[in-house]
C-alpha cells in the first residue's frame, strides 16, 4: 500500500494497494494523474522493482511513524510493504528512490476505469 494524503496545495493524494499476485487497485482522489478508481495488473518483474527500491531505500532499518501531531498542514506518504509501516509526514529519512520507483510505475501501467 502505498497512500499520499492531500495538503493546502496542489499536491497529489491518491491510494495504491498491490497484492502479491500483482492485482493493483489505485484510487486518485484529487491533484493525481489519474482521478477516479481503477485496476491495473503488475508483472513478477515489476513487483521486483519495487522490492528492490525498498531494499535500496532501506525500509526495513527506517520503518517506523516520522511525525508531529503540532503540524497540521503537511501532507503525508505511507507506504506498508512487507509488513513494514513508514509514515512520513516530517523529519523522515530519505525515501525518494522508493517513493520514485511507486510514483513512475503507477504512471505507466494501463489501469482500467472501475466506476467505483
Amino acid at each position: 500500500r502505498y497512500e499520499r494524503t492531500p495538503c493546502f496545495g496542489p499536491c497529489p493524494a491518491f491510494i495504491l494497494e498491490v497484492n502479491s499476485d500483482g492485482d493493483a487497485r489505485y484510487n486518485g482522489r484529487r491533484n493525481a494523474k489519474f482521478e477516479g478508481t481503477f485496476r491495473g495488473q503488475w508483472d513478477e518483474q515489476t513487483l521486483r522493482t519495487v522490492a528492490e527500491a525498498a531494499h535500496q531505500s532501506d525500509l526495513k532499518r527506517n520503518a517506523g511513524v516520522y511525525d508531529n501531531p503540532l503540524v497540521t498542514d503537511l501532507p503525508t506518504k505511507r507506504i506498508l510493504l512487507g509488513g513494514h509501516v513508514f509514515i512520513d509526514r516530517i523529519d523522515a529519512p530519505p525515501m525518494d528512490g522508493l517513493y520514485g520507483v511507486l510514483d513512475s510505475l503507477i504512471s505507466v501501467t494501463d489501469w482500467t476505469a472501475t466506476g467505483q
